[in-house]
Formats: structure tokens, sequence, C-alpha cells
């Protein structure tokens, strides 16, 4: 039996030094932030910022 496959699902995509990828992690951040709660919510929104500045 053939499993049905989600359009919006797909695998994340991991760097060579084991964290997710920079486009990947944003995303999820945001999918979060629409599910969470508003402290939770503020919460995501300070890590989103922090994993847009580059090291």
């Amino acid at each position: 039996m053939k499993e049905k496959i989600d359009s919006n699902s797909r695998s994340l995509k991991w760097e060579q030094n084991g964290e997710l990828a920079h486009k990947d992690l944003s995303e999820l951040i945001e999918r979060l932030k629409n599910v969470e709660n508003e402290h939770t919510s503020s919460e995501l929104s300070r890590l989103g910022t922090k994993s847009n500045i580059k090291d």
C-alpha cells in the first residue's frame, strides 16, 4: 500500500556542521509561530531574529 504524501511536507535539509539549513530553520520558526501561544510565539520571533544573524 502506497502512503499518501502531504504536498506541504518535505524533508528538512541539514548542513555539514549538523545545523538545520537557514531557509528550513526560518520556515520552521514561522510555522511554529502560527500555532503556538503568544508567549511562545514571541520567543520564537526572538529565535528567528537570532538565526538571521550570520556568524
